[in-house]
């Protein structure tokens, strides 16, 4: 069998997730090469996963020229994606880009091209699509077990990536991260609101600095329609929530799902009446049991590159797009204080 020699760009706690990854499925990939600018976390990675000193790279082109890699993850700061993403798509080598994908609606195109040209193999690691009851979800909405979704409400918020997650601060940079908790928490939304219920047509948004003394926004608001799918959302994220709830709720004709991070999936079907009373029953969602997201998104990227069969609908470079679309489009909603209709 063929193991994957497998390269990590950025090797931070993201990266840190995408080497478990690799290193863990043993049989068909090996951590073989890294690449970080900073030399005590390279030291340290490269202790933890085995990497040789000389497959410990500062400059990630010398990486890419160097050695003879099958798959490469990006995970550094958002402003880099690009330029690392299609250098490696570039040599033909299976890549897998952190969310966001890129920056600019014209990064994304080119980076769909390059991955065409060069037929290599390529994914957005929105890892929400490997939650395992968010994938029950997708399963029995297409089994028009809810009926047909009519409202759907994503919350994604904690209380921020630094300190606490992130190796720095560079997520609260403009320069490096492009955005805040809206290209963070609600790129992850955005998507998902895609994959269970079809494209956002058009979006209405605040997006706010509200609590921290930072360059970008830590928390936003967005209003959603599904234009011909009849069905309206809103999406609330941020990087100053307590505790509570994070997760999504979708209403369809036929009942509710709510799917809670911490509690897990509740299915209901039945009515509430005009006068207050709620008839209802409520019923067990299906979940298979496995490894959380992280490492089966890893599993499930490891599988396509080696041409296995997938469970799970796997994003490709244009579901980073669209997400980058609707984002984008969010922004500048709250900047003209208006309505954004989405132009697919």
């Amino acid at each position: 069998m063929v193991r994957l020699k497998a390269g990590v760009i950025g090797t931070g706690s993201i990266g840190d997730v995408h080497l478990a990854g690799y290193a863990s499925a043993k049989k068909e990939s090996e951590v073989w090469a890294i690449c970080d600018t900073n030399p005590a976390r390279l030291a340290e990675m490269g202790e933890k996963y085995g990497v040789p000193p000389q497959r410990r790279y500062r400059d990630y082109r010398r990486m890419l020229e160097k050695e003879p890699l099958d798959v490469v993850s990006v995970c550094t700061p958002n402003v880099y994606h690009f330029e690392q993403a299609n250098a490696a798509l570039e040599r033909g080598i299976a890549t897998l880009v952190e969310k966001p994908m890129v920056l600019r609606i014209d990064q994304a195109q080119k980076l769909i091209a390059t991955a065409r040209r060069t037929q290599a193999k390529a994914m957005v690691a929105f890892s929400h699509r490997f939650v395992r009851m968010n994938i029950a979800a997708k399963k029995l909405i297409e089994r028009g077990e809810l009926g047909k979704p009519f409202m759907v409400r994503v919350r994604y918020a904690h209380g921020g990536p630094y300190p606490g997650w992130a190796q720095s601060d560079w997520f609260y940079k403009k320069r490096l991260a492009g955005g805040g908790a809206l290209l963070d928490m609600g790129i992850h939304a955005i998507d998902i609101c895609h994959y269970l219920i079809g494209p956002i047509a058009a979006v209405s948004a605040e997006v706010k600095t509200l609590r921290k003394p930072i360059e970008v926004d830590d928390n936003a608001v967005l209003t959603l329609d599904f234009g011909s799918q009849k069905c309206l959302g809103m999406i609330e994220c941020g990087w100053t929530s307590p505790p509570g709830f994070a997760g999504i709720e979708i209403y369809g004709d036929e009942g509710s799902l709510t799917l809670d991070l911490v509690k897990g999936p509740t299915w209901l079907s039945g009515k509430t009446c005009p006068d207050g009373t709620t008839r209802y029953k409520q019923r067990k969602l299906a979940v298979p049991s496995g490894p959380s997201h992280w490492p089966f998104q890893m599993q499930q990227w490891i599988r396509y590159v080696l041409g296995k069969e997938t469970i799970v609908e796997l994003p490709g470079l244009e579901d980073g797009r669209n997400s980058l679309v609707v984002a984008l489009a969010a922004l500048e909603s709250a900047r003209k204080g208006k309505r954004e209709r989405i132009r697919w």
